[in-house]
């Protein structure tokens, strides 16, 4: 089992600083203050954003947002929390700090989400998160007030959707080295917003006239879903793109480099005639050891033709003499026909040297790609000093595939292989064609 400690952190955020009880009032009231006495809403947005910057950047985001959650709670001042967040974005275009601030936001509104810090809110029977809730409730707000807030709140959401897939990014990687997911399993926080805001615009009409108050909840819904599939689309191409440029950055650091291609030719045509060498070595082997044990057989004839002579008295040969020249012939067979004798007629066993060469071409062969293969091998069935031995090309490569230790580290695929050597086989006969 894997020790909580040895889990890397999951959220690195600063622990919130401790303030006075009432600062989070404070804030709010401020807040509320600032846009009131200001009759430009641009003006009021940027004098209200830095004052939020200005109190709460960085360790004291948390009071922000529950700042916000206050204003939400009354209906005489949830405005102001929809202006503040939205004023925090159109502001972020020229000012880089109030992006970050806004984007360090969002951190710890899925820090809170996961570590379940708020307690949950139920509406209509169901329950939500109360950090979901803040953002839903800010999203509705903002459209009641203008409808043209509802691009602001699907760029707002696609931010946090960023924000959560590459969380769970980072959560799947840690789950690989340690084997155990640092986040909760839990419903995702984009989808919990989406939730909240499609219970929210359900209406049942007790009468025929009576309107649904929350019925443009539900456009503003469906674009969110819009923004959802637009942004985890565009999300996951980003990472098959990644993930492709690395694979190709792996891949062309394995590959082979053309002077070691260069050098692999020498290892590769010395393993071609060794291999055909000791390809042809069981039968000189065996052709030898014919000669060798037939001169055995007719010495051990000899003698004891010689011995059953002696033994009938045959052709005047003394059994004596009989005994003696079996055991003459016995000995002189088993010596002249000994493999010592006939060393010098045994082919030289190259195996070494085969080993030897062929280790020095698959350490090369293992990091040739398809391309790089197919030029080589043409190659060599085109040099004058494999002449000789070009028949022997296509099942020396397959020796060579073999023999290879930790295939599944070859560039190449098996298939690959397979067509390489079907054609090296085609350019084989197309060569010793052209030489006939």
């Amino acid at each position: 089992m894997v020790d909580e400690a040895e889990i890397p952190e999951l959220f690195t955020l600063p622990t919130p600083e401790p303030v006075a009880d009432n600062f989070v009032e404070e804030l709010a009231t401020r807040m509320v203050v600032s846009f009131q006495k200001q009759l430009d809403p641009q003006l009021a947005a940027s004098e209200t954003s830095k004052l939020v910057y200005d109190e709460t950047y960085e360790d004291k985001i948390p009071y922000y947002l529950d700042a916000i959650d206050m204003l939400l709670q009354n209906p005489a001042t949830d405005k102001f929390a929809a202006l503040s967040w939205s004023g925090f974005i159109t502001q972020s275009i020229n000012n880089q700090e109030f992006d970050d601030y806004f984007l360090k936001a969002l951190d710890y509104l899925l820090s809170g989400y996961y570590k379940m810090e708020k307690p949950d809110v139920e509406m209509k029977e169901k329950r939500f998160s109360g950090y979901s809730s803040i953002m839903a409730r800010t999203f509705i707000k903002m459209t009641e007030m203008n409808a043209s807030n509802a691009d602001v709140c699907a760029e707002i959401y696609g931010n946090l959707i960023r924000k959560e897939m590459g969380l769970d990014a980072r959560a799947q990687t840690i789950e690989k080295e340690t084997g155990v997911n640092p986040l909760p399993s839990m419903q995702k926080m984009y989808d919990d917003v989406i939730d909240y805001l499609t219970t929210r615009a359900e209406f049942r009409a007790s009468s025929l006239n009576e309107e649904n108050p929350y019925e443009f909840v539900g456009p503003l819904a469906e674009k969110l879903r819009g923004t959802r599939r637009y942004v985890m689309q565009e999300v996951m191409n980003q990472r098959a793109l990644e993930k492709k440029k690395q694979l190709e950055m792996e891949l062309e650091n394995r590959l082979a480099s053309a002077e070691e291609v260069v050098i692999a030719t020498k290892p590769f045509s010395e393993g071609l005639s060794f291999f055909v060498k000791e390809k042809r070595y069981n039968f000189k082997f065996l052709a030898v050891e014919k000669v060798r044990m037939t001169l055995q057989l007719l010495g051990s004839i000899m003698g004891a033709l010689y011995f059953l002579a002696g033994y009938m008295d045959l052709w005047d040969i003394t059994w004596y003499d009989g005994v003696v020249v079996c055991i003459i012939m016995l000995t002189f067979s088993r010596v002249a026909g000994s493999r010592k004798r006939f060393s010098q007629f045994y082919p030289t066993d190259v195996s070494k040297e085969l080993e030897q060469c062929s280790t020095e071409f698959i350490n090369v062969m293992r990091h040739m790609s398809h391309e790089q293969m197919e030029h080589f091998v043409a190659r060599q069935i085109m040099m004058d000093r494999n002449q000789n031995f070009i028949t022997m090309i296509p099942e020396f490569i397959k020796y060579l595939y073999a023999i290879m230790p930790d295939r599944k580290n070859m560039v190449i695929t098996v298939d690959e292989l397979s067509e390489l050597v079907e054609n090296a086989e085609i350019e084989v006969a197309k060569q010793l064609r052209g030489q006939a």
